[in-house]
């Protein structure tokens, strides 16, 4: 069984999957550069968790967890923020539009967008998103 954590990015991943899904490459933390093949692609990661504070023993854990989308876009003829900005919007809207991921969470809330683009031998862009999933898991497990 999975923990909470992992099943929050999951729920992320399954909503840009669904139909017609954002991009056709959506990888889960993925740790090395996007194949050259994929144009648009995006990345779901865990990032940190912290529990509420003042948990009665025994009861559930409410925790906010942070995850980050990012978007890749490979331009040959517009600028990196110009070739991801469609990505970025398809998966911001995407997300706002389901914001409890199917009751995976009880909110999905966007908490800072950031960007980087490069020019090494192509025009790159990069955004990532950070989000807060409000979530609960049983006292005594991460489930």
């Amino acid at each position: 069984m999975r923990t909470a954590f992992a099943n929050v990015v999951s729920a992320v991943i399954a909503a840009l999957e669904a139909q017609p899904p954002v991009c056709r490459a959506i990888y889960r933390a993925r740790a090395m550069a996007v194949p050259d093949q994929d144009k648009l692609a995006i990345s779901v990661q865990w990032e940190h968790s912290v529990p509420a504070g003042g948990t009665i023993n025994g009861a559930p854990i409410d925790w906010a967890t942070r995850l980050t989308v990012e978007c890749y876009a490979a331009g040959t003829s517009e600028s990196g923020d110009l070739a991801v900005d469609p990505l970025l919007k398809a998966v911001f809207e995407r997300l706002a539009a389901n914001s409890t991921l199917d009751g995976v969470v009880s909110d999905l809330q966007v908490i800072g967008v950031e960007a980087e683009n490069t020019t090494d031998g192509k025009k790159t862009g990069w955004v990532r998103l950070t989000y807060t999933a409000d979530h609960r898991t049983s006292n005594f497990t991460l489930s």
